[in-house]
């Protein structure tokens, strides 16, 4: 009697999860594509009094460069991909994947800036030969801007792909790597007197320290026993909770919106989703060996140069020293 009454006991202890909430898909939109434009363009023609040819001509170039970044996360079937302008910074093209791969990110960092660099070489020639300012100021803007987001520094493509190809194990390395990238954009933001650009250094700070909430976070779902190498649609109910719990213990600007062991519902439960994607997020896979790295360090390398000699040979054509 008294050891079926134990077992009673035992099974309503048994805590019931309630169903994870279902991952809303974003509205594929080009409006606020579209309004991030015109806003930029708005943006750089009353701050900066540019001419407004001089801002049509960044903006196509930005909008180039963010086309390269877009068709190959397209091709790598990204999810949610989408392309934003930023006033005074640039554009940036996001998007989601349960998994991703080292050579796929590789590819992707390198199909803005590449095609860019090339593209600004072959109109620098056409603009020689035809004695066209427009097209050499435009091919000028093309290889600078893109030469310059081949630079390896943090949060450029440049410093982005050295990372993904040397420094992604390791967290140390990976760390100091961006502390460098920080203090490399701050001395420029001076010595420049962009001091607007300050905002992207500080930016990268945030980042680090939102890192860090993310490590404590993940460290303490690991000491619940979850695995965290898995997809959001390989997550338990019981683990969806339980990893939202230690969201809202762990980083502030989520506990707003949710009580530790509080099982419901939220009016900003995606944004709660997000982060969950975060902490679970696969570890990505290496598929690059080492001739691969030698390889894509080679095309970065030659992104710098092959511009030039382009340029020094339609100059040999054109006969313009």
């Amino acid at each position: 009697m008294e050891e079926q009454e134990s077992l009673i006991t035992s099974e309503t202890n048994v805590k019931v999860y309630p169903d994870k909430p279902t991952e809303e898909s974003a509205a594929k939109s080009l409006l606020p594509s579209l309004a991030s434009a015109l806003l930029f363009i708005g943006a750089s023609y009353l701050v900066f009094d540019w001419d407004l040819t001089y801002i049509l001509v960044l903006a196509g170039v930005l909008l180039f460069h963010e086309l390269g970044h877009f068709a190959a996360m397209k091709f790598y079937n990204y999810k949610d991909v989408s392309m934003f302008f930023v006033p005074f910074f640039g554009a940036f093209v996001s998007g989601t994947k349960d998994q991703i791969s080292q050579k796929q990110s590789a590819v992707i960092l390198l199909a803005g800036p590449l095609p860019g660099v090339l593209l600004g070489a072959v109109l620098y020639y056409f603009s020689l030969a035809n004695n066209n300012d427009f097209l050499l100021n435009t091919a000028n803007s093309m290889i600078f801007i893109n030469l310059f987001n081949l630079l390896p520094i943090i949060p450029l493509d440049g410093g982005r792909l050295i990372k993904c190809l040397f420094f992604e194990r390791s967290e140390l390395i990976g760390s100091i790597f961006s502390y460098l990238s920080i203090g490399a954009l701050f001395y420029y933001s001076i010595t420049s007197q962009s001091y607007f650009l300050m905002l992207v250094p500080g930016f990268l700070m945030f980042q680090l320290f939102a890192q860090s909430q993310l490590k404590k976070t993940k460290k303490a779902v690991l000491d619940k026993g979850i695995n965290i190498n898995k997809s959001f649609d390989e997550l338990s109910n019981e683990e969806y909770w339980l990893v939202r719990d230690e969201i809202g213990k762990n980083i502030q600007a989520f506990s707003k919106y949710m009580t530790p062991g509080k099982y419901e519902i939220s009016e900003n439960e995606q944004k709660l989703i997000g982060q969950v994607k975060a902490v679970i997020q696969k570890e990505p896979i290496q598929d690059l060996k080492v001739g691969g790295k030698i390889l894509f360090t080679a095309i970065w390398i030659l992104s710098f140069i092959i511009p030039f000699v382009i340029i020094g040979v339609s100059m040999i054509l054109t006969r313009r020293f």
